[in-house]
């Protein structure tokens, strides 16, 4: 980027023999921005970008249809002014790729949470324990109906999770 001159007394070096006025111009705050960026990305100040686009042609003319400026939306012009665009095109590349990101974000960590269910958590072992604490013997009937209703318990835990 081009570093603007200043003169000994801070003020920005003048850029031709043409003498300037100061002029004022109501803006709104984006407008002012958008022209702050634009001129920045060029090395210029704002008035010496507005005179560039002035000097460019893209001025409107006497006739319409000589103008490059659209009579009924002055910003649209016939190209956009690339440093101006360029910012909002990186920012909504930016938006898409974070939102690709959280996708596969929540993907994963809805995977990995299955697949602790699936590696880490050994039902069996836990239905055995269960059963254990009971003190009875593997033949009773109250067992059986014990180790029945925790195969089940285990047969819907694993059919949630594969659902997931």
């Amino acid at each position: 980027m081009k570093k603007m001159k200043r003169d000994i007394q801070g003020k920005f070096a003048i850029k031709s023999s043409d003498y300037r006025e100061v002029r004022s111009l109501r803006l709104t705050d984006d407008t002012w921005k958008g022209l702050g960026i634009a001129s920045e990305c060029l090395g210029l100040t704002r008035a010496d970008y507005l005179e560039e686009i002035v000097r460019s042609n893209l001025n409107p003319c006497i006739t319409r249809e000589n103008s490059k400026i659209s009579a009924y939306n002055t910003q649209n012009f016939s190209e956009p002014l690339p440093s101006i665009t360029r910012y909002e095109q990186e920012m909504e590349k930016l938006r898409t790729q974070v939102q690709n990101l959280q996708k596969e974000n929540l993907e994963l960590k809805e995977r990995s949470a299955i697949n602790f269910v699936h590696d880490v958590v050994d039902f069996e072992a836990i239905r055995d324990r269960i059963l254990f604490e009971l003190k009875l013997g593997r033949q009773a009937s109250a067992y059986k109906a014990a180790q029945k209703a925790l195969n089940r318990f285990i047969q819907e835990i694993k059919h949630l999770v594969d659902s997931l």
